[in-house]
């Protein structure tokens, strides 16, 4: 996601952290992820990046996520999310080319869930979300960016949120 979409993303939620005590994803951390993978050796992750490499490069296609939603659902989340309809297709398409690619590797576990392109926004143990934060989160704008680019990205979790790594 460009900085400037990212900027515009997290003055819309710098008026929605307030309004609950979640875990809402910081600034500089946002991001759709295609696959994720685990805990994996060095070795796995060498052969991983040399199987990605050929499709980091890929036709760039337009995003525009614009809708609020959350797993399992809005009356009882525990992730919520922004995705959109503009770009959905050809992410879930480049998100099954890189399962084809990775399972290949037979140390690598399958995936069989089915894949819905979203980008997290707050993660929370369950509950009722207050009425006003459903409000605000249901006034959510338009944010648009062309998708140019595929990361392979370690996720490192520590006491004050995670922390990413590029690798590819």
């Amino acid at each position: 996601m460009p900085d400037e979409v990212s900027e515009e993303l997290e003055n819309f939620l710098a008026e929605v952290r307030p309004l609950a005590n979640i875990r809402w994803v910081k600034f500089g951390q946002f991001h759709i992820t295609l696959k994720f993978l685990g805990e994996l050796e060095p070795g796995v992750i060498a052969r991983v990046k040399d199987s990605l490499a050929p499709i980091k490069n890929f036709s760039p296609f337009n995003i525009n996520l614009s809708y609020i939603g959350a797993f399992p659902n809005l009356n009882a989340p525990r992730v919520i999310w922004l995705s959109g309809d503009e770009g959905a297709k050809e992410l879930t398409q480049l998100s099954k080319r890189v399962n084809e690619i990775l399972f290949e590797d037979e140390e690598l576990e399958k995936d069989t869930k089915k894949f819905k392109a979203h980008l997290t926004l707050a993660r929370l143990k369950g509950g009722v979300l207050p009425e006003n934060l459903v409000r605000k989160l249901g006034t959510v704008k338009n944010f648009s960016w062309q998708c140019d680019e595929l990361f392979l990205i370690r996720s490192e979790l520590t006491t004050k949120g995670p922390i990413y790594t590029d690798l590819l």
